[in-house]
């Protein structure tokens, strides 16, 4: 069941089609291939208040991965307060 850490835009759209269908969690990780943490932790990030949503999802993921992808600067003001907290 071990294989891409990230789920696809396509596993999200099948994980969606598979909550419709009133799947549990343990039937739609074992037909996407993933395990059920994967697809609990999915649901508990991606889902608002209307339930789940792929697209939605999608998004959320994309925004997140460019919040992160930015480089982090250790400036000297930093330095200087790390110093001071020692």
């Amino acid at each position: 069941m071990k294989n891409k850490k990230h789920l696809t835009r396509e596993q999200r759209y099948q994980i969606e089609a598979l909550l419709v269908a009133k799947k549990f969690q343990k039937e739609i990780a074992l037909i996407i291939g993933k395990a059920p943490s994967v697809v609990s932790r999915e649901l508990k990030r991606n889902s608002h208040k209307r339930g789940y949503s792929a697209r939605m999802a999608q998004m959320y993921v994309d925004e997140r991965k460019e919040r992160f992808k930015q480089k982090r600067k250790f400036t000297e003001p930093i330095k200087r307060k790390i110093i001071r907290e020692l």
